[in-house]
């Protein structure tokens, strides 16, 4: 369900961000990372066996089945994968991407919350860096 109008000045300014995101050095970095992890074959078949792994593991641990020696495994796999430049590349690239959706997500989510555009303290992801929330 459509809620503004394809003219709506707020997508206006939305498509614009989209533009300034596309064209950011962080947004061509990035993606040119995860080009070359999808021109490499190997890189995606081991990243794959990754992700698989993952899973069997996260069924494991639901069903209370999971051993120290899975986790192990798992953490050694990781290890390799971070080891493969093309892999860890992706991998940071599809974190860096994600961070800027949650970032870009969370102040416009935050500025609806307020009815203001909030201030950089406001947008911390738990701790007030202070004390005062009692997280020190």
């Amino acid at each position: 369900m459509e809620i503004l109008s394809p003219n709506s000045a707020i997508l206006d300014k939305t498509r614009e961000l989209c533009t300034l995101i596309l064209q950011s050095g962080e947004y061509r970095e990035n993606v040119s990372k995860i080009d070359a992890f999808f021109s490499d074959k190997a890189a995606q078949s081991a990243y794959r066996h990754f992700s698989k792994l993952g899973e069997s593991l996260h069924q494991k641990q639901h069903a209370g089945e999971l051993t120290q020696a899975d986790i192990d495994g798992y953490d050694k796999e990781m290890a390799a994968l971070r080891e493969n430049p093309v892999t860890a590349a992706f991998m940071d690239a599809e974190e860096t991407l994600n961070g800027i959706v949650s970032q870009v997500s969370k102040l416009v989510g935050k500025t609806l919350e307020l009815g203001r555009i909030p201030e950089p303290e406001e947008l911390s992801d738990g701790c007030c860096n202070s004390g005062g929330c009692g997280c020190h």
